[in-house]
């Protein structure tokens, strides 16, 4: 299946219908990837909007279209924050990811239970329903993400073994921000569909060694994705200009 990059821009909600929200959300947006602001920082929205020179309405707006971006994230009670994307790290979460999925699946063919086979042909059933149903201007990445950990979920679960079950989950919070990102700016459903349909036919078939490998190369693909992100991420960052504040308008 072929994969191309996905522009955020053509992704992102329509940023227009407000002069002062558009201003605002280019003007945060130009400081995150200028480095104005460090990753993981917490922005404060009455900081943010006495140095835009905009109201708390269009900088919520604003600050909505970059969570859609990827580009911050928002959690209830602490408000949003800069995405934290360090490449390195990732790739060093996504290496010990592979080793991790790999012996995971490879266990999970011995220990699964019927029952576990058959939550996973249902998670696989639903990536299927949606993989027919849905097009480029009809995605839906939160469901998308959230099936594709389903399946890991399941996989871990089925091996009975509690260290690898905290082990798997905490590393995948650690890659939470990651994924997501990979989601939304990388156009590879379809090679998604393919990596899961052939890890849980190999786990379904208890094929150990061949589960292993379709985990692994499942890993590896999302290695190559964040190659593509970095350069994606660094070219925003140089040709972004910060933009002035439209003159004459007041705040509202």
């Amino acid at each position: 299946m072929s994969q191309k990059d996905a522009s955020p821009d053509a992704k992102r909600p329509h940023a227009g219908g407000g002069a002062l929200r558009r201003h605002a959300y280019e003007a945060l947006k130009g400081m995150i990837l200028s480095s104005t602001f460090h990753p993981g920082e917490r922005l404060s929205e009455v900081r943010l909007s006495k140095l835009i020179g905009v109201s708390r309405t269009p900088l919520r707006e604003a600050l909505m279209l970059l969570e859609a971006e990827g580009l911050v994230i928002g959690r209830q009670n602490s408000g949003y924050s800069v995405v934290h994307f360090e490449p390195e790290a990732i790739r060093n979460l996504l290496v010990a990811r592979e080793g991790l999925d790999a012996y995971v699946a490879e266990v999970a063919c011995r220990t699964a239970t019927d029952e576990d086979l058959a939550r996973l042909k249902a998670v696989m059933a639903e990536i299927e329903a949606i993989n027919q149903h849905q097009d480029s201007e009809s995605r839906e990445p939160a469901r998308e993400l959230e099936l594709g950990l389903k399946v890991h979920e399941v996989i871990v679960s089925a091996t009975r073994n509690p260290v690898l079950q905290d082990m798997t989950r905490r590393l995948y919070e650690q890659l939470r921000v990651a994924l997501w990102l990979e989601v939304l700016w990388i156009d590879s459903w379809d090679d998604a569909v393919e990596q899961h349909r052939e890890i849980i036919d190999a786990v379904v078939a208890r094929d150990g060694p061949r589960a292993a490998e379709a985990a692994r190369e499942h890993i590896r693909d999302s290695l190559r994705n964040m190659a593509r992100i970095e350069r994606l991420y660094e070219e925003r960052r140089r040709r972004f200009a910060l933009p002035q504040r439209p003159p004459g308008r007041a705040k509202r």
